[in-house]
C-alpha cells in the first residue's frame, strides 16, 4: 500500500518496528530527536519514522520513463550536476545518528546500466532492483537518475529520491526543471529557469513558525475539529488483524469516464475542486455502509502558499485531516460544499506539524491510526515536458507492490486523465475482500457521477452500495 508515506509521520513505534523487521530482518532502533535542528520542520515531521528504516526502501520515491529516440549521455550527466546544485536538497548527505546532522557533498552522478536487447520483464525487474536500493545515509546525497540502455533508440529513465528531499510536488518540478536543463544543454545554451531566491530551509521555517497569535489559531482550529473524534466505521467484511501490525495490502483500479466534460462542468455548478468532490463521494460510500454522519478524510497539504514555496522541490507537503458533520438527509450539492470549505480553512492551517496538532486536539495519547482511517489523495493532469530529441512516456511501476503495509486501511488515488479519472483503492486485506473493496470503489464513482448530475439529490435516496463477495 503506497500511503506508508502518505501517513508516515504519524506511524507508531510498534508499526515502524514491524517494517525494520519485515526489510531488514532485525529489531528497530528507535528514538532519537523527531524535532533535529539540522533538519526542516516537514523533514523532520518524517525523520522519526524514516530513521529505522533507513536500509529499506520505505521511503523511497521513484518514477520511471521510456524514452525513444537518442539520448545525449553528456547533456543528461551535465543536466543531473546542474539540478543538484540548484536544489541543495539533491546534493546533501544526511548523517543517520539521534541528532541527525547533514552537509552539502558532491551533486550525484548519472548512472549508466547497459542493458541491450533486454526482454521487458528482465528490464522490469532491473528497474525493480535500482528502485528498491536504500541510499547510504551519511556517504551520498539522497537523489539518484539511472539511465538503463536497452538499444540506441530505447532507453529507461530511473529518477529516485528519499522522501526527506523531495514530496509529490516536488517530484513534478524536478522533472520539468531536469528536462529544462538537459534541453540547454544540449542547445549549448543558459537555462531560462527562474532564480531561488529563498533557501528551503528558510521557506520552512518561516512557514512553521508563525508568530504566536497565528500558532494560536492553528492550534484553536485543530482542537474543534480533532477533539472527540469518534471511532472511524469502516465498513469490512472480514475479521480484521489479530494483532498484526503490518497489513496484507491489495488493489483494485476502474475507470470514470468523462468524455463530454459533465464532471467538470459539476465542479463549476458546485463550485468545488477536485479534492472536494472525490472526498464527498467518498463519504458519501462510507455513509452508505455504516450510516456514520461524522467522517473525515486524511490527505496530504502541499502547504506553498507563496512564491517562494513554489520553487522548491524540499518536502512541504504534510498530512491533515478534513473532518465534516453532515445530516442524515443532506444533499450531495450539500456535502460537496461543506468539504470544500473545510479543505480551505485547513489549508491556512498548516503552520504547525502534525504531531503538535494531536498533541493540541487529543493529547499524547491518541489513536493515530483512526486519524488515518480512510485517506485520499488526488493528482491533477499534469503535462508532461516535451522531451529533446524524442519521446518520453511515464511507466506505471511500484517498486512496493504487493508488501505489506502501516498506512491507511483504506486509501483512494485518483489521477486526473485527459477524458476521464483513474481510481485506485489500496485496502488492507485482512479487513476487506476484494469484491468488498470493488464495491466500495464502484460506490465512490457513482456517488461523484450523482453529485456532478445532480447537486439536489439527497444522500437517503440515492441507491447506495450493493453487496458483493469474494
Amino acid at each position: 500500500m503506497r500511503n506508508n508515506c502518505f501517513w508516515g509521520p504519524v506511524v507508531g513505534d510498534e508499526q515502524i518496528a514491524a517494517l525494520v523487521r519485515h526489510y531488514a530482518g532485525r529489531p528497530a532502533a528507535l528514538g532519537g530527536s523527531s524535532a533535529a535542528t539540522a533538519l526542516s520542520p516537514q523533514q523532520s515531521d518524517l525523520w522519526r519514522a524514516a530513521r529505522p528504516l533507513v536500509s529499506t526502501p520505505v521511503f523511497l520515491a521513484t518514477v520511471v520513463f521510456r524514452l525513444r529516440g537518442p539520448v545525449h549521455r553528456t547533456a543528461l550527466a551535465a543536466a543531473v550536476r546542474r539540478l543538484s546544485l540548484r536544489h541543495d536538497l539533491l546534493r546533501t548527505v544526511f548523517e543517520n545518528g539521534p541528532a541527525p546532522a547533514a552537509h552539502l557533498g558532491e551533486p550525484p552522478e548519472l548512472r549508466v546500466v547497459e542493458a541491450p536487447d533486454a526482454a521487458a520483464d528482465t528490464a522490469e525487474e532491473l528497474v525493480r532492483g535500482i528502485a528498491r536500493t536504500p541510499f547510504r545515509f551519511g556517504e551520498e546525497p539522497l537523489f539518484r537518475v539511472t539511465l538503463v540502455c536497452r538499444a540506441e533508440d530505447d532507453y529507461l529513465l530511473v529518477l529516485t529520491c528519499h522522501q526527506l528531499v523531495i514530496d509529490g510536488y516536488g517530484q513534478s518540478l524536478l522533472l520539468q526543471e531536469f528536462t529544462s536543463l538537459y534541453r540547454a544543454e544540449i542547445r549549448g545554451e543558459p537555462d531560462d529557469l527562474p532564480e531561488i531566491k529563498q533557501p528551503y530551509r528558510e521557506t520552512a521555517r518561516l512557514l512553521r513558525n508563525p508568530d504566536p497569535e497565528v500558532r494560536r489559531g492553528d492550534e484553536e482550529f485543530w482542537t474543534s475539529r480533532l477533539r472527540d473524534l469518534p471511532v472511524m466505521s469502516l465498513p469490512g467484511d472480514r475479521p480484521g488483524p489479530e494483532g498484526a501490525t503490518l497489513a496484507p495490502t491489495g488493489a483494485v483500479e476502474t475507470v470514470l469516464p468523462d468524455p463530454d466534460g459533465a464532471v467538470v462542468a459539476g465542479l463549476r455548478r458546485l463550485r468545488v475542486n477536485l479534492f472536494a468532490l472525490f472526498a464527498a463521494g467518498t463519504m458519501a460510500m462510507l455513509h452508505g455502509y455504516t450510516g456514520q454522519t461524522d467522517l473525515w478524510v486524511a490527505t496530504v497539504v502541499d502547504n506553498r502558499l507563496t512564491p517562494e514555496s513554489q520553487a522548491h522541490v524540499g518536502p512541504l507537503a504534510g498530512p491533515r485531516v478534513v473532518r465534516v458533520g453532515f445530516a442524515a438527509d443532506a444533499t450531495f450539492g450539500v456535502l460537496a460544499r461543506a468539504v470544500q470549505r473545510e479543505v480551505w480553512a485547513t489549508m491556512e492551517r498548516q503552520h504547525i506539524p502534525f504531531h503538535d496538532v494531536i498533541t493540541a486536539a487529543t493529547g499524547d495519547g491518541a489513536d493515530m491510526r483512526n486519524l488515518g482511517s480512510v485517506g485520499i489523495t488526488v493528482t491533477p493532469s499534469i503535462q508532461l515536458p516535451d522531451w529533446p530529441l524524442g519521446d518520453m512516456e511515464p511507466l506505471e511501476f511500484d517498486p512496493l507492490e504487493g508488501e505489506p503495509s502501516t498506512g491507511s486501511p483504506l486509501a483512494l488515488l485518483v489521477e486526473e486523465q485527459a477524458g476521464r479519472y483513474r481510481l485506485r483503492l489500496e485496502f488492507d486485506e485482512s479487513r476487506f475482500s476484494h469484491g468488498r473493496a470493488h464495491d466500495m470503489m464502484t460506490t465512490i464513482a457513482d456517488a461523484v457521477v450523482a453529485a456532478t448530475a445532480d447537486p439536489q439529490r439527497s444522500l437517503a435516496s440515492w441507491r447506495g452500495p450493493t453487496s458483493a463477495d469474494d
